[in-house]
């Protein structure tokens, strides 16, 4: 076999494929961008999203709570005269409750919320709501109360729910008869004041020995311990006879026709105390027992003492 043939020119490479073109940088920048504002938006929507599936979580599991107590502050509900009512709940859901809202759902116009405590914190009213922040885990307890005025005699009932936080779902309540409400009823009948819800603690201040024919100054300290407010008082001496006479020492006083009565036109809040002076003029020697009779507004009969007699006794010497 004969060799190959030398070619005549030397081979030379005269092209072939270009460098593949690159691509455009645009659409990374376009992905990096929108990962960024995903990421920011769900940094920054991560509480109401949060809030959405809590809600969502409560409407679908409401929580549960056991009523332990429920108490008016009086039985006696009277016109004008605040009255609170309170409940106690165990939390025995699983979950924390982070504040519970009580809204009062039914109440008739003539009772106003005036105030808001628990054992914790004070309530947080915005008209028939009010948000208590106390905190329950699971297994606690709290105690709401509410104080409503009644402006009126009005026989009503008062429904409330209790929702945890700032959630719309009412919570399930459990009752001792086994009962599950969502909805609490509370009965109230309020009635119009009479004259026997007035009292009050009564004390005399007086010197024992007196002179005759000088002015003396007797001092009645009052305090209302009734519910109601007291509008005038007035003090009656039935047995002074003509052995006194008495001395108009205050302007807001006055000595009425009979002689033996003192109108003082004073107005005391329950609670409130005020000193009522009472100048005496002695035109008699000799010891006396005078008894006072107290009336308290427009009563038409006098408080009593414990015994059942007059609530005041001056035992006095005049020489």
């Amino acid at each position: 076999m004969e060799p190959p043939e030398e070619p005549v020119e030397p081979v030379r490479y005269v092209g072939g494929l270009a460098d593949a073109p690159r691509p455009p940088a645009w659409p990374f920048v376009v992905l990096a961008s929108t990962l960024v504002l995903v990421v920011a938006g769900v940094v920054l929507a991560w509480n109401p999203i949060r809030s959405i599936g809590r809600s969502a979580g409560e409407t679908l599991a409401p929580y549960s709570l056991v009523l332990t107590a429920a108490r008016w502050s009086s039985d006696e509900k009277i016109a004008g005269v605040p009255v609170s009512f309170s409940l106690t709940v165990d939390n025995t859901d699983q979950r924390t409750i982070n504040g519970i809202t009580l809204h009062v759902t039914q109440l008739d116009p003539a009772w106003k919320v005036v105030g808001a405590t628990s054992a914790r914190s004070a309530g947080q009213i915005n008209g028939t709501s009010i948000f208590f922040a106390d905190v329950i885990p699971p297994g606690g307890s709290a105690t709401l109360s509410v104080t409503l005025l009644p402006t009126r005699a009005v026989d009503s009932e008062i429904d409330v729910t209790l929702t945890p936080a700032s959630g719309a779902t009412p919570a399930r309540i459990a009752l001792a008869s086994g009962r599950v409400l969502t909805t609490l009823p509370l009965g109230a009948k309020v009635r119009d004041p009479t004259e026997t819800d007035a009292d009050a603690r009564l004390t005399a201040i007086y010197d024992p020995q007196i002179p005759n024919g000088e002015v003396a100054v007797w001092q009645i300290h009052v305090a209302n311990s009734g519910p109601i407010t007291i509008d005038g008082i007035r003090l009656r001496f039935p047995d002074t006879q003509s052995a006194f006479a008495f001395r108009i020492l205050p302007t807001q006083a006055s000595v009425l026709p009979d002689g033996r009565t003192v109108q003082f036109q004073t107005t005391l809040p329950p609670g409130g105390q005020t000193i009522l002076l009472v100048g005496v003029l002695p035109n008699q020697t000799g010891h006396f027992q005078i008894p006072i009779e107290v009336f308290l507004g427009n009563a038409t009969q006098s408080i009593s003492a414990a015994n059942g007699g007059p609530p005041l006794s001056i035992d006095l010497t005049v020489t």
